[in-house]
């Protein structure tokens, strides 16, 4: 009963998160500071308060986390796992709470577009592209045209699981042939899994993990950022479902911390997909996530990136248009302007 509790506590870990690259090399074993040093000598560190959301936004961030927790980092870090509210985190964020945060990508381009926020923000990084899954227990059902006339189940209406699915039905000229419905919470995805021979759902890693161990036989039909990218070949636009912001006041008084954070978020990222088991304990002991047997299996899977640079804004605004012209409302009712996106010197 103990350990089927813990499932059910984990189901709930990503009802909040859904509604909303540079290339990556293993890091070099040296101190952040070192790191650090290289490029921002002369400045003075400062504290820099960082906002999470737990799941994939934050899984990629247990080496940067304890680097900084030892010392070893040039400016002092200072991590909170803020749950999976991220609305919590957009206020917390507004209020100079943080200074840094990781948000849904429409939510971003949201705060950037609401004339009543105290703090405008930049964003600075994108950190998951698209974790998206079908799954079932059909064994039949192996493409996109399997679905049509069928009833895709999901959570995160509004946000970018919505929008990634239509553009991907729209390319593969599917529009108006799939029933995609939308749930408030995992549980009703969870219990129409369960209940309804050969059901369908769009689900993020690492809530396709804790699926397959509660549904019998579920499996992984469609990766929908591979099918996202077969039939897209040639656009640069890739599905962004997280992104990482900063406060603009911050950003000018401190832009040497903001560097150091991109550095160190890099590094972090790399040292996560070389080195599983670490950074699936690491999962547990920073509170990113609740189990470290499921994080190892989901990591690999869950698209976890540090994207900076004009990269990083080709991705982001295409995959914003996206949304746009699916829904204005979706991003605040216009496109962010040039100035929303932040380019490290040099770029």
């Amino acid at each position: 009963m103990r350990m089927r509790n813990r499932k059910i506590l984990l189901l709930a870990v990503f009802v909040g998160l859904l509604s909303g690259c540079q290339e990556e090399q293993v890091p070099r074993q040296t101190s952040g500071s070192e790191a650090a040093d290289q490029t921002i000598i002369g400045n003075e560190a400062v504290d820099v308060h960082v906002g999470l959301i737990m799941g994939p936004p934050s899984m990629g961030l247990g080496y940067f986390m304890s680097e900084a927790e030892a010392g070893h980092t040039f400016n002092r870090y200072h991590f909170e796992v803020a749950g999976v509210d991220y609305s919590a985190v957009a206020a917390s964020l507004n209020q100079g709470d943080y200074d840094i945060a990781t948000l849904p990508s429409n939510v971003a381009a949201i705060l950037y577009n609401n004339p009543d926020m105290n703090e405008g923000v930049k964003v600075i990084s994108i950190g998951n592209l698209g974790l998206l899954y079908l799954v079932t227990t059909d064994p039949n059902l192996s493409d996109l045209n399997d679905l049509q006339g069928r009833t895709v189940y999901s959570i995160g209406e509004g946000g970018p699981p919505e929008y990634t699915f239509d553009y991907v039905l729209e390319q593969a000229g599917l529009t108006d042939t799939v029933n995609f419905s939308f749930r408030p919470t995992p549980f009703e995805v969870l219990n129409l899994l369960q209940q309804q021979q050969n059901a369908v759902a769009l689900l993020p890693q690492p809530f396709v993990e804790v699926a397959k161990l509660l549904v019998p036989n579920l499996r992984v039909a469609i990766d929908l950022t591979e099918t996202w990218n077969e039939l897209d070949k040639d656009s640069s636009v890739e599905p962004v479902t997280t992104v990482t912001v900063v406060r603009q006041a911050f950003l000018e008084q401190h832009e040497q911390a903001v560097a150091e954070y991109l550095e160190m978020a890099g590094r972090s990222t790399a040292y996560t997909l070389e080195h599983l088991d670490e950074a699936a304990a690491w999962t547990e002991k920073y509170e990113t996530f609740l189990n470290p047997e499921i994080a190892k299996e989901a990591i690999p899977q869950s698209s976890i990136h540090t994207i900076t640079g004009h990269k990083m804004k080709d991705f982001l605004s295409g995959f914003l248009q996206i949304m746009h012209d699916f829904n204005p409302a979706a991003i605040g009712g216009k496109m962010p302007g040039d100035d929303f996106y932040y380019l490290p010197r040099g770029e």
